[in-house]
């Protein structure tokens, strides 16, 4: 056969796939040809049945036949293929200089006749090329159908699989929405409190000028260190019970309040370790910390690393509002028990005690962590 058309014939017969000739060759309805393999392979990958792997056209066939005429040509071009190259030069035997015509099955080599009934492959058992290369393809394809229907039979259970277990996926996605839309935000750390427009005049109504005692101590009183202890070791408990005592003054003030409603307000200039707030008359200072007392009600601002973090005892909690600055107001009510702080720059309400927190008598209390 002429070699021009020989490479044509063989371009006719191979796949657009693979590039190699035709395997149980099926035909779609645009009239292109595949590997049966191939085709399925290509829409399994794509995830899209039914479009020509060359054209891009779609197809409605489902269950292809085998193109029968279009395997027998497959057979032949490669006969015509193998002979081909069995009469190529490379392929002549060396020493007896005849085509190799004969594969020895034990060996997995070419021979030649005379070299197939040698002495040393004589014994093996010896087939025509025509009929290994056959047979091998036979081999290939009873693989490649097997296979198949195991990818088949993998790609069945699995869609079983998803089939079950989308209703719990369906439940799981809506309880994660469920608990997404009920989980609490992130704080911003420095929230604005909100203005109180005439705030500050109805609390003048009450307002009463403090005085406190001239003595001011450190005595047994540790406090801004304690709270730096427990911000920087939450998991210590007993961190702050075995500081030393630091450079806290305590100013108590001279009045006792037991009745009616009382306002004041405290300068705290650009200090960063303060606190303000009232104490039980009864309260008497003893060694250990002040956070461990019930008697008193303070707000504390605290610095540590160049930030300013604002808490109020009784029990200690944070408040993520800004410092205040130049003064805070007080306002006791002892007809509630309770005691509210104020921003007075900014007219807003830091924090208030809820009703009954203490018993009377109590009396204004002021701390520094510098004179």
């Amino acid at each position: 056969m002429d070699s021009e058309i020989t490479q044509v014939f063989q371009t006719e017969l191979t796949c657009p796939v693979c590039l190699n000739y035709l395997i149980d060759p099926v035909t779609i309805d645009c009239g292109h040809s595949f590997c049966r393999p191939c085709l399925c392979l290509f829409w399994e990958e794509a995830q899209t049945h039914g479009s020509c792997p060359e054209c891009r056209k779609p197809s409605q066939q489902k269950d292809f036949k085998t193109n029968i005429v279009l395997k027998n040509l497959v057979s032949i071009a490669k006969k015509a293929s193998l002979l081909q190259f069995l009469c190529s030069e490379e392929q002549m035997c060396g020493t007896h200089m005849e085509k190799k015509k004969m594969f020895c099955e034990v060996d997995k080599s070419l021979l030649c006749l005379l070299c197939s009934n040698s002495q040393d492959h004589g014994a093996h058992r010896h087939c025509p090329i025509e009929v290994a290369a056959e047979d091998h393809r036979e081999k290939i394809l009873k693989q490649m159908s097997s296979l198949w229907r195991k990818i088949q039979e993998n790609h069945r259970k699995l869609h079983e699989e998803k089939i079950l277990i989308l209703p719990w996926m369906v439940s799981m996605r809506t309880l994660s929405e469920s608990v997404h839309k009920h989980m609490p935000q992130p704080v911003n750390p420095e929230l604005s409190a909100v203005p109180i427009t005439g705030l500050l005049n109805r609390l003048h109504c009450f307002r009463v000028e403090i005085s406190f005692h001239n003595e001011i101590t450190n005595h047994n009183i540790r406090l801004f260190d304690d709270v730096r202890s427990l911000i920087l070791r939450p998991d210590y408990e007993d961190a702050s019970l075995n500081s030393n005592g630091s450079n806290c003054f305590a100013m108590r003030g001279v009045q006792t309040f037991t009745s009616g409603k009382h306002y004041w307000e405290m300068d705290v200039d650009d200090s960063m370790d303060w606190a303000v707030g009232v104490c039980k008359d009864s309260w008497i200072r003893k060694n250990g910390t002040l956070l461990q007392s019930k008697d008193i009600f303070l707000l504390l601002c605290v610095k540590e690393d160049n930030c300013c973090t604002l808490f109020t005892t009784s029990p200690m909690v944070p408040h993520y509002v800004e410092k205040p600055l130049g003064q805070v107001g007080v306002f006791l009510d002892l007809e509630s028990g309770s005691v509210s702080f104020l921003n007075v720059a900014k007219s807003s309400l830091i924090w208030t005690y809820p009703a009954g927190s203490f018993s009377v008598p109590v009396r204004p209390l002021f701390l520094t962590g510098h004179r």
